[in-house]
């Protein structure tokens, strides 16, 4: 599967800001599952534009950006699924319940 990322920080229960410093709107299916923190979103390849609704999968959260990326470069995008969990480094591993309750 060819996927596409962006490495977000959720703010609060309805907003994140993008990659590019822009505040967006989580999708009205989104809001209130995500936690505070940074995550990794995939969308599909052929996902046209940006939308953080239900064609995003969310992978956090994360404590930083620093993070959040170092998560991405774990991830093997030819073998990830949605629902599958990354666990991207040794000390974050307490993290692993929040990461499989968020990944969406």
């Amino acid at each position: 599967m060819d996927l596409r990322y962006e490495i977000v920080h959720v703010i609060n229960a309805r907003h994140l800001i993008d990659s590019e410093s822009y505040q967006r709107t989580i999708g009205a299916e989104q809001i209130g599952r995500l936690q505070l923190g940074f995550y990794v979103v995939l969308w599909p390849v052929r996902a046209v534009g940006s939308h953080y609704d239900a064609s995003a999968h969310y992978i956090g959260p994360f404590p930083t950006r620093h993070a959040a990326e170092h998560a991405h470069a774990k991830i093997n995008a030819e073998s990830w699924m949605p629902g599958s969990v990354v666990n991207p480094t040794e000390e974050s591993a307490a993290n692993s319940a929040a990461l499989t309750a968020a990944t969406i």
